[in-house]
């Protein structure tokens, strides 16, 4: 059974957010472990922007698993269609990989070693998103990479 965690750097979810995902963490039951994990930020009232991303960055290593596919999300990745990004995920887990963890970061961004880091810098967008509804809209693109590798009809 496939693995998939998000990785959230940040604050607890607004309650519309957290409902939207609520919804697509029952659907994915039936195609993968799912899981959706926050990460504290750094207190950005206090240092500089070098030094949240570090203390960030110390964070999310104490989460991150041995042989796991870690896909950063993060506005200088790759853009995917929906069909793409499936066939993405259906290749990851082909080579052999059952665990993936998505990473978002917080209002600044990821540290440049988890990007160094990833196997994959993911863009879900152009536009830019605030990093909380990037939680909801990942989630949901996970779910729809799914139906559309079952061919199930929620992907017209």
């Amino acid at each position: 059974m496939r693995k998939i965690r998000i990785l959230c750097v940040g604050r607890k979810q607004e309650t519309y957010l957290k409902s939207g995902i609520e919804i697509y963490r029952k659907k994915l039951k039936r195609y993968c472990e799912f899981e959706l994990k926050t990460i504290r930020e750094a207190d950005y009232s206090r240092g500089m922007q070098a030094q949240w991303l570090n203390k960030e960055y110390q964070a999310i290593q104490t989460q991150l698993r041995p042989n796991t596919f870690l896909i950063a999300c993060d506005e200088t990745g790759i853009s995917l269609s929906s069909v793409d990004f499936a066939r993405q995920l259906e290749q990851i887990t082909n080579q052999g990989q059952s665990k993936i963890d998505f990473i978002i970061g917080g209002p600044y961004g990821l540290p440049p070693e988890i990007k160094n880091q990833a196997n994959l810098l993911f863009r879900l967008s152009a536009m830019t998103l605030t990093h909380q509804m990037v939680r909801l809209f990942l989630v949901e693109q996970i779910y729809r990479a799914f139906t559309i590798l079952n061919g199930e009809k929620y992907h017209h």
